[in-house]
């Protein structure tokens, strides 16, 4: 029941692994750098899925996207954030956001962590279920604070290809077998892998005890994807695949990793997965063992 369950937050948050929003209302990030750019900036496209909380407090000019720059060999860290209001589209709203890299402030690795951020002090309000929010949240009465953080990703950074290139969703009408999901090939917003997973695979994915599992499922998803690469004899055709910004970016970063790309003889899918998103294993201690 409603009200029995104690809340550490204050208000909702849209982030992955959350059960804050309900589906279809999301909040996206694409890389849209590539080698024509200049060395000191880089591209954040951010993305939120639906009409929601989080979308209106940024049309109303009550939060902006933002981006965290992070160094932690060198202690460095800022905040950037976009200024611009966002554009409307068919599902939500978007904003490219361009980030400054001050080089020389900073020693590599260099992490970023896109996210919406509140610029005033939002009064108490009852949240409404027009607000995308879980039915838990409905009904509650809120304030939020100057500087919240409303939605947030993961930190990644410039050789992360993970979060650009797979696009997962959840399967509900039974087409797929139980615990199974099947990947197809994108071309659109410049190229991904769609990664359709059956229902319950999905609800499961979201618990924090199986993120290790996740990973794992990612990981063989991208490996999946990238075996289209290898058996489709259109992607061995240069012209074919390079204006495709995700696939140009993903070239690139094996070519600099001297790893084999999907047009060489020696490209091997489920190395270069591991290779971007290795698998990780917990080994069991017998506490019998002497």
């Amino acid at each position: 029941m409603k009200g029995l369950a104690p809340r550490i937050a204050k208000y909702p948050v849209m982030a992955s692994g959350s059960l804050d929003y309900v589906e279809n209302h999301t909040y996206e990030i694409e890389q849209t750098s590539d080698k024509s750019q200049s060395g000191n900036t880089i591209g954040v496209l951010h993305r939120i899925r639906g009409n929601n909380l989080v979308s209106e407090f940024l049309m109303q000019n009550k939060a902006n996207f933002a981006c965290t720059i992070v160094s932690p060999t060198s202690a460095y860290r800022r905040v950037q954030k976009a200024v611009e209001i966002p554009q409307q589209t068919e599902d939500g709203i978007q904003l490219e956001q361009q980030i400054e890299i001050i080089s020389e402030q900073f020693a590599p690795p260099v992490m970023f962590q896109p996210s919406v951020i509140t610029n005033a002090v939002v009064s108490q309000f009852t949240v409404k279920e027009s607000h995308g929010v879980d039915e838990l949240w409905i009904g509650e009465k809120i304030e939020i604070p100057i500087a919240a953080t409303i939605a947030v990703q993961s930190f990644w950074n410039v050789k992360t290809m993970m979060q650009s290139i797979l696009r997962i969703k959840k399967i509900s009408d039974g087409s797929l077998k139980p615990g199974s999901f099947e990947v197809k090939e994108v071309s659109e917003e410049g190229f991904y892998f769609l990664v359709e997973v059956e229902e319950s695979l999905f609800n499961s994915l979201r618990n924090p005890e199986s993120f290790e599992h996740r990973d794992s499922i990612y990981s063989m998803a991208l490996s999946q994807g990238l075996s289209i690469l290898r058996e489709q004899e259109r992607y061995k055709e240069r012209n074919y695949w390079i204006e495709q910004h995700n696939l140009k970016l993903l070239y690139h970063m094996l070519k600099e990793r001297d790893i084999s790309t999907w047009d060489d003889d020696e490209f091997k899918p489920n190395q270069v997965a591991a290779a971007f998103h290795p698998h990780r294993v917990k080994i069991a201690q017998d506490s019998e063992q002497d």
